[in-house]
């Protein structure tokens, strides 16, 4: 074999990247530290994530991929060459890319979503829908006829799909996910105690005591920040279930959004998901009883997936090894004769 062929998980929190053969090689916040004159990037990764809030004048911090859709074109090309150059080194054959993309993208997100692939090194990409690749990952065929149910839940969107025989029957995507969580912490902490907190501080609190469900035995830790008054530091107690009380309406949105996809969902397909369960991706499935929450609103089981923060990425390794299958329900490599390259 010529060259590499490469799986890519662009998220809004996240880049990761597979190989086939050699499993998850690249897990690093898509995160950019850029010179604020020159736009030459510094720092791309987990060192420009820990200078995010702490940049040195003349340096700029930005994520350009947010809400699962390019927000920075230029950045986010020279983000995904740096890592793609960081696996291929010095090969001088393009690699192949499959990578996820949100199942409702606009047209307009696909095509510059494949042009920064393409622009960064590839020779071709094709695009994958995000559920599909988390069943792949998650050790589920999709391309048989039963029906599976899969929440993907990223740092940008969220994606529902009821996947079978290869295509997705009911499908949606919400702008509802980690980030928004921890702008939802951020917003609770300024408006009940007057203090303001850091990016990094609202997702250590998210990571260590939110919780989707409440608890029976409550958990708390110190929120540090700066009062908004005095501008001092300063330094709050707060315990999991006030999390859980402030981040209600994002977990009802999701649940609202859940319910709604079952109820268009055929009943034989259901009769599939009550047999199998559904079965919960992404980064923030490690949100403290988040599959509870989930079967307490649909009435059936719900799973977390193993090591679900790379389902996707190891859905589109797994992806590139059934393009053969693949290609009969449309999914094509393209080229950049096929897309207009900026």
């Amino acid at each position: 074999m010529f060259g590499y062929d490469l799986g890519i998980d662009l998220g809004t929190s996240s880049i990761v990247i597979s190989v086939p053969g050699k499993g998850v090689v690249v897990n690093e916040p898509s995160y950019v530290a850029y010179d604020t004159e020159t736009e030459k990037i510094l720092y791309a990764g987990r060192r420009a994530y820990y200078l995010d809030g702490r940049e040195p004048n003349g340096v700029t911090v930005i994520q350009p991929i947010l809400n699962g859709a390019i927000s920075n074109y230029s950045i986010a090309q020279k983000m995904v060459q740096f890592f793609i150059n960081k696996i291929i080194q010095k090969s001088i054959f393009k690699p192949r890319v499959v990578a996820a993309v949100p199942a409702l993208a606009t047209d307009v997100e696909r095509r510059s979503l494949i042009s920064v692939i393409i622009s960064a090194g590839a020779r071709s990409a094709c695009l994958v829908e995000q559920p599909l690749c988390a069943a792949f990952g998650a050790g589920v065929d999709p391309l048989q006829p039963t029906g599976t149910f899969i929440i993907d839940i990223g740092g940008g969107t969220t994606d529902m799909a009821v996947i079978s025989q290869g295509s997705m029957s009911q499908i949606d995507t919400l702008r509802v996910a980690g980030n928004h969580f921890d702008d939802e912490i951020a917003k609770y902490m300024r408006e009940k105690y007057g203090v303001l907190i850091g990016k990094r501080m609202a997702e250590e609190i998210k990571n260590r005591i939110s919780s989707a469900v409440p608890r029976e035995e409550s958990i708390s830790m110190q929120a540090k920040g700066r009062d908004m008054f005095s501008g001092m530091p300063a330094v709050v107690e707060i315990s999991g279930n006030e999390i859980y009380e402030c981040l209600i309406p994002l977990f009802q949105e999701l649940t609202d959004a859940a319910q709604l996809l079952f109820e268009r969902t055929t009943p034989q397909l259901v009769a599939d998901i009550t047999n199998d369960g559904v079965i919960i991706t992404g980064g923030c499935s490690e949100i403290y009883g988040i599959d509870k929450l989930f079967s307490n609103a649909l009435g059936v089981d719900v799973s977390i997936a193993p090591r679900a923060e790379l389902c996707v990425a190891k859905g589109t390794m797994i992806a590139l090894n059934k393009m053969h299958i693949l290609d009969r329900f449309g999914y094509r490599f393209q080229t950049k004769q096929d897309v207009r390259i900026r």
